[in-house]
């Protein structure tokens, strides 16, 4: 224990700054890990594409004995697929690699001030010429290419570290740390904001890739053995307990160890293809990493005091350890495969090599040691025979041969990562044709890299050259491919009309990636378009179950049934689905329950309409559709779609139609039959739909004269049997039996035969309105007499009986009001015309009086007209015998 926290024997200053030291270590690791796990995820998103289509639906209907006519309005239907983003930068991964680099880089320089005088000179000539290499005048302070921001940063730098190491040889290491961070955090602060460039942390970390890409090959290749010391450990750590001798077990485990290594090699040369997913490199790295926390320390106590670990050994080791860890996430983080192969690359044959000559090392000085059973792991950096500085430069000497049996492919993956994040800089400050550059220059170096060409693609499509996206797409999937450069070169292959190309394009992503939900949603709808449906639903139910998403296929489900199934296995389908919150899903749903005629109550998803009243996709198809199948629960959207109609002009049509089915079936019908009567008259592209949703309306509220006017402008069977049933209900079945007839002739139909027979005993169904009269007559009240005449404003038998009881209680202007509303369209009622003429009389209106009495003799039977102007005569001598009084 007293070797694991080494650190307790330490002052309390060193004690605090160790711990803070190990909890950055820590953090800069869970960057790393989180940033690793799906490096392309960091750039490039995977979008929802949202299409509208339409499905006829029939939610308008007159439901007779043993039939129903109804009529066909669009119900809205979402599809969607999958598309992959252009690749864009993630700037919070790259402001988060600036605050670890600057931690890492005040530990490095702090540990350089304590060293001897000939240790900190090289290390700062070393820092310095790194510090020449980033390329600071980029950055533009005080002028492009001017070198002021190169000097201070030098003189800052250089000035307090030889201060502390010349100066201030007690000054503690925590203050040193701190010193050295101020200095950084003010240089940046300067470069923040007096910097004229656009994306000043990007620039910088783009021009200073090389500086942090070849600390982090150091640190990998100091901590390479780390993993056989830590073996030796394992093995010998209990020897003087039991006296056995560790060597076998040593061998055993070194040798398993060392195989992995060489497959892995294998299989980054791309001899081998096997997945070897459990022996990552980001596993050896990070392990060898963290033992080398203990094992520099004895490493660096074998020096003979010419690194004290206490001193600086452990703040150089951690500060690197930092670096690393920030480097590779921010590689992880921009998805630079490069520039992760390199890392990658530097692990397995670091670690193969330097390994590999360690434990010629070990046997060659501790065989005889093993044999004897004792603790080998303290005396590993004490050789007898073959020194430590043979063992690395041999180890050194091993890389570099394992490197250029690769042809020195990672020297040039470095230097196309390198070119890929310049690259990045441009896209991001829209100098397209230099990052393009920067890309295809990086191309010369790995022309198979995944990230120069998925980035070509992306220019290339924000420039609408979809023939070059669709050659490098293909170009990022020969060797690294990815599910999102298949769904690019789809989406770019169907945009050029190559539906087959997409088809085999989507089934060789499938092949190399079988459970991506994305691309199995993707071929699912592309079957879909093909009317495929049984393909279509196969990849669908597949994405549903393997998607990260799986609201989005569950979605084209819905669409899919809606257009392919029968009504009664869509009952069954129907009533055995998961309900989901996703708004197209919703809004599929609710077409779903259109087709099926299923208005039961549903819940709003207020999430439908944007703070902004904007609208998207599947925003307009749900409300659209709620409107339809709530109209006769939910009367808002009546009053809200005509104000999102306004501030969505482009959809103002299809709202304001939705907007009258709630207003007509629990709103007010008279507002939705006028604006609908308007529209009608006006023609357009969707006049006969006008006709016929308002002949329908207009049967509902027995206005059928007026609705076999409509009926007529619409062609086929709806608009020939919406007049037969007006005629019907009008006391003219034999009318309507000879138009079923002749579109009998026309169009042969059973069905149609059959209703032939049934319509000489037509009757008109039992409506709302009708059993809220009955009630209103048993229990007369304003409440009850006004919710018969909302639920039909044009029937003359509720609006007389109604303008009668508001009559008799003095509310004539009531009255009055409701008889002059239902007389627009409802003027051949000679009850109506008797109320009106009443009311006009008792308001003065001798005029309108006299134009009443008129109607009423033409339209009533002479027994009627006599009855009624019985009661009118003496009233209107009334009103003549008052005027002549008064006056």
């Amino acid at each position: 224990m007293k070797e694991l926290f080494f650190w307790k024997v330490w002052s309390s200053s060193e004690r605090k700054i160790t711990i803070t030291a190990l909890i950055v270590v820590s953090l800069a690791l869970l960057f790393f890990i989180v940033k690793s796990i799906n490096p392309l995820a960091n750039v490039i998103r995977w979008d929802v594409l949202s299409e509208l289509s339409e499905i006829s639906t029939v939610v308008d209907i007159l439901k007779f004995d043993q039939w129903q006519y109804g009529v066909s309005t669009p119900s809205s239907l979402v599809t969607e697929q999958f598309v992959a983003s252009t690749m864009e930068t993630d700037f919070l991964t790259v402001r988060m690699f600036w605050g670890f680099i600057i931690v890492g880089l005040s530990f490095i320089l702090a540990s350089l001030t304590t060293m001897p005088r000939f240790w900190y000179l090289t290390g700062m000539v070393v820092f310095i010429l790194l510090l020449a290499s980033a390329r600071l005048e980029t950055l533009g302070l005080f002028g492009e290419g001017n070198k002021a921001l190169f000097i201070i940063t030098i003189t800052l730098y250089t000035g307090l570290s030889y201060y502390f190491h010349a100066f201030r040889p007690d000054i503690g290491i925590g203050n040193r740390i701190l010193g050295i961070s101020a200095v950084s955090i003010f240089l940046f602060g300067l470069v923040a904001f007096l910097s004229p460039v656009a994306v000043p942390a990007l620039t910088a970390a783009a021009y200073s890739l090389p500086v942090w890409l070849l600390i982090s090959i150091a640190f990998l290749l100091i901590s390479a053995t780390e993993i056989v010391a830590a073996l030796v450990w394992l093995s010998t750590s209990g020897q003087n307990k039991n006296g056995k001798s560790g060597l076998t077990n040593f061998l055993v485990i070194s040798i398993l160890y060392l195989l992995s290594l060489v497959l892995l090699y294998l299989k980054n040369t791309r001899q081998i293809d096997w997945d070897l997913t459990f022996l990552s490199p980001v596993y050896l790295a990070i392990a060898a990493g963290i033992l080398g926390i203990w094992g520099f320390k004895k490493r660096a106590d074998a020096t003979n005091g010419l690194l004290s670990f206490r001193s600086n050994g452990f703040w150089l080791y951690i500060g690197m350890f930092i670096v690393t860890a920030a480097f590779a996430a921010y590689a992880s983080g921009t998805a630079n495969d490069p520039l992760i192969e390199v890392l990658e690359d530097v692990v397995v044959n670091g670690q193969l090599a330097m390994s590999l000559v360690f434990l010629f090392y070990i046997l060659v000085n501790f065989f005889t040691v093993f044999k004897q059973g004792l603790a080998v792991h303290k005396v590993l950096y004490k050789p007898m025979r073959f020194g430590l500085t043979q063992t690395r430069l041999f180890g050194f000497a091993g890389v570099i041969i394992l490197f250029s049996v690769q042809r020195l492919l990672p020297v040039y993956q470095g230097i196309a990562g390198y070119f890929n994040g310049l690259g990045d800089l441009y896209s991001n400050t829209r100098e397209y044709p230099l990052a393009e550059q920067y890309y295809k220059m990086a191309l010369q170096q790995e022309f198979q890299n995944h990230k120069s060409n998925y980035a070509l693609a992306s220019l290339a499509l924000n420039q609408s050259d979809k023939v070059a996206a669709a050659y490098y797409f293909r170009q990022a999937l020969l060797k690294n491919p990815s599910p999102q450069a298949y769904a690019g070169l789809t989406g770019v292959l169907m945009q050029e009309s190559l539906f087959f190309d997409a088809v085999f394009s989507l089934q060789e992503g499938l092949r190399t990636f079988p459970e991506s939900g994305e691309l199995l949603n993707n071929l699912g709808m592309l079957y879909a378009k093909t009317n495929v449906a049984d393909s279509a639903y196969y990849y669908l139910d597949k994405a549903e179950r393997t998607s990260e998403k799986p609201e989005v296929p569950a979605t084209n489900l819905l669409a899919i049934w809606a257009r392919s199934t029968d009504s009664g296995l869509l009952d069954s389908l129907a009533n055995n689905t998961n309900s989901q919150k996703y708004l197209s899903w919703q809004a599929n749903w609710l077409a779903v329950q259109n087709l099926r005629q299923n208005f039961s109550k549903q819940d709003f998803q207020n999430n439908a309409i944007k703070e902004d009243s904007s609208l998207s996709v599947s925003g307009l198809a749900y409300l659209v559709n709620y409107a339809r199948n709530q109209a006769a629960e939910d009367s808002l959207p009546a009053a809200f779609l005509p104000k999102l109609a306004n501030k969505n002009q482009l959809l103002s049509e299809d709202l304001l139609l939705a907007s009258l089915y709630p207003e007509f079936y629990s709103g007010n019908k008279l507002k939705a039959i006028e604006a609908l009567s308007v529209w009608a008259e006006q023609g357009g592209e969707h006049n006969k739909l006008y006709h016929k949703i308002l002949g329908h309306w207009l049967l509902q509220v027995g206005l059928y004269e007026l609705a076999i006017k409509h009926l007529g402008n619409v062609d086929g069977i709806e608009g020939t049997l919406g007049q037969a049933v007006g005629y019907a209900l009008s006391g003219q079945q034999a009318i309507g039996g000879l138009l079923l007839e002749r579109m009998q002739e026309k169009e042969p139909n059973p069905a149609l035969q059959k209703l032939q027979n049934s319509l000489m005993s037509i009757k008109a169904p039992k409506s709302k309105a009708d059993s809220l009269f009955a009630a209103a007559q048993k229990s007369p009240s304003d409440k009850n007499y006004m919710a018969a005449v909302h639920a039909n404003p044009f029937d003359a038998r509720i609006v007389s009986a109604a303008a009668n009881y508001f009559r008799q209680k003095k509310q004539i202007p009531r009255a009055y009001r409701i008889v002059l509303d239902a007389l627009k369209y409802n003027d051949r009622a000679a009850s109506l015309w008797e109320e009106y003429t009443i009311l006009s009389l008792l308001q003065g209106l001798t005029g309108q009086a006299d134009e009443g009495e008129a109607q009423v003799k033409e339209l009533s039977s002479p027994a009627d007209y006599q009855a009624f102007v019985t009661r009118y005569q003496p009233m209107r001598a009334l009103i003549e015998k008052q005027r002549s009084e008064f006056q």
